[in-house]
């Protein structure tokens, strides 16, 4: 909720980062005030997010103290809030349907969801492996949530639940003033070769490839290094097969996957209720037809 003008005329102004402005009441000027604490929640703040501890903390007050003053706040149209214990503070600009959105879905998610890390198509969005554009942001998380899409402050969130051992190893990027944790781009990959839905299915995963081996960036002993880290076999399976149809062979890559993979049979995308036809060689249903899979190469 977004006060009226004649509201606007009664509060002041403060100014916080990347020129969001909050309005609090200039009738307590106290250092309890309203006004002293919006603008020490502000500045405190992580992309416009703020939760009760943080919020006693810089407040200097108990958690129960906190929530009553953050419950107030909301009351009166400054915070939103994302779940039990985590609010976003409005901007004066924002209104209607975006007065509550929030600015950075990938704030949210480290935030929300910690330990985590961005991973599957967004990552593959934000390394440029991918022209294909997806709604949601995805979110891989050691934390107690549940594997499934959420919508929380109009950001939409894909989330899967992965142990803490996984969320190791990634890189960092700097979104605003909160470093958020990112799959680089063979974790990204070695991710997808476990798991094809984590990138939209193996169609998408073939671009991913093909992207990655055409680009500078391409280290086969990396995108190994990666995949050693997750322990899974059916991710030199499926990295073994698609190295001979769709990276031009790489003889030593196909050698090294031959060696890692393990037994048994698997899809090479699961997702596919067809079995395709058996590949011995690599103990695969190649089931994505191969017409689609040179087109994609």
């Amino acid at each position: 909720m977004v006060p009226s003008t004649a509201q606007q005329e009664q509060y002041g102004i403060v100014g916080v980062a990347k020129a969001t402005v909050f309005m609090v009441d200039t009738t307590s000027t106290g250092p309890s005030g309203p006004r002293a604490a919006l603008s020490l929640l502000a500045r405190n703040a992580k992309g416009g997010l703020i939760s009760a501890e943080d919020a006693a903390r810089v407040l200097g007050v108990g958690r129960r103290v906190a929530v009553a003053r953050l419950s107030r706040l909301l009351a009166a149209g400054w915070l939103a809030r994302a779940r039990r214990g985590l609010y976003l503070i409005l901007p004066l600009e924002a209104t209607g349907a975006n007065a509550t959105t929030v600015e950075d879905p990938w704030v949210l998610a480290e935030v929300l969801l910690s330990p985590c890390y961005i991973g599957g198509w967004s990552a593959a969005e934000h390394w440029g492996l991918t022209e294909q554009i997806f709604r949601s942001t995805f979110v891989a998380t050691a934390a107690g949530a549940r594997s499934k899409s959420r919508t929380l402050l109009g950001a939409e969130l894909h989330i899967v639940r992965v142990s803490r051992r996984r969320i190791t190893g990634g890189a960092y990027v700097w979104r605003g003033p909160l470093r958020v944790s990112v799959s680089d781009r063979e974790r990204t990959i070695a991710d997808a070769l476990v798991n094809p839905d984590w990138v939209g299915g193996v169609r998408h995963l073939i671009e991913i490839l093909t992207t990655y081996r055409r680009g500078p960036d391409w280290s086969p002993s990396k995108l190994l290094t990666r995949m050693k880290e997750l322990g899974r076999g059916s991710a030199y399976k499926r990295l073994g097969f698609l190295a001979e149809e769709v990276l031009d062979a790489q003889p030593a890559l196909v050698a090294k996957c031959a060696r890692a993979k393990t037994s048994g049979v698997i899809k090479l995308d699961p997702a596919v209720a067809s079995r395709g036809h058996l590949v011995k060689r690599w103990g695969l249903w190649a089931n994505v037809g191969m017409a689609e899979k040179r087109d994609a190469g």
